[in-house]
């Protein structure tokens, strides 16, 4: 099938692009502790197919002629400050962090459904057996994130890969019309893009929770930039799957606030 070649083909990995790849999230080396030991640290490795993975995966600068896209770079290295934030008891950077979690479950969730729904169309005619086309040079990239959600968005990344290359082989063998494989593969990308861009409003503000209690200046500024944190994540009730640990003093005043919230319902 040579058209696919041509589709999803994509050219070997650059030194420049790895290079760019590693500054954005990348490995940083362990720093050794007061015995000498240190950090644990493994290799993952991502496999891509197709452009439209690798444009969210390296993102993309804008032009006259159409919109920058924010790639997986840009977006580890709003999550590493977000993350840096939210253990420093950050309210904001916590309530970010619920974002993400949120757009990230609804796009994973979303594209295992696209993905079920390509899978009837391919096999829509019980006596034409369709596979679904592969890259003869896929890109192999090793990635290293300070944020356990930049690796969550790379596996849904590899999910919109397989779900473009199903799509690009239902438009070959005419199961599906170029409109309609556009109209999906746009769709797709949108969902990813939605992830990314939760975190591009976040500003870092070096107020902790106990200052949002006060009448600082600054509260006030961040509340007009990001808006108001919801109340069960100012409590501590409602934290991301993923947060940080926190400072033992913030944890144990949370836990002091759970523990008379329990108090006063059982009463």
């Amino acid at each position: 099938m040579e058209v696919k070649n041509r589709q999803a083909g994509i050219p070997a990995v650059s030194g420049r692009f790895m290079n760019q790849f590693n500054r954005g999230g990348g490995f940083m080396a362990g720093a050794a502790d007061n015995q000498g030991l240190g950090r644990l640290r493994g290799d993952v490795t991502v496999t891509i197919q197709t452009r439209q993975a690798q444009t969210l995966l390296t993102g993309r600068d804008a032009t006259p002629e159409r919109k920058g896209v924010m790639g997986l770079m840009r977006f580890s290295r709003n999550l590493s400050q977000i993350t840096a934030a939210a253990k420093a008891d950050d309210p904001w950077a916590d309530w970010y962090l619920v974002q993400v979690e949120e757009r990230l479950e609804a796009a994973e969730k979303t594209l295992v459904a696209m993905k079920a729904d390509m899978q009837a169309v391919l096999q829509a005619n019980p006596l034409m057996d369709v596979r679904v086309s592969e890259s003869v040079k896929p890109l192999q990239v090793t990635v290293g994130f300070s944020s356990p959600h930049a690796y969550w968005i790379a596996r849904v990344i590899t999910e919109l890969d397989t779900l473009v290359r199903m799509i690009l082989t239902a438009q070959h063998v005419a199961l599906m019309v170029t409109t309609e494989a556009h109209r999906r593969m746009d769709a797709a990308s949108v969902l990813i893009r939605r992830v990314f861009e939760s975190t591009d409003r976040y500003r870092a503000t070096g107020l902790t929770r106990d200052d949002v209690a006060s009448d600082l200046a600054q509260v006030q500024e961040a509340m007009q930039k990001m808006g108001a944190v919801p109340e069960d994540v100012l409590n501590g009730s409602r934290r991301a799957k993923f947060a940080p640990a926190l400072p033992p003093k913030a944890e144990r005043e949370l836990e002091a606030v759970a523990a008379v919230g329990s108090a006063e319902s059982a009463s």
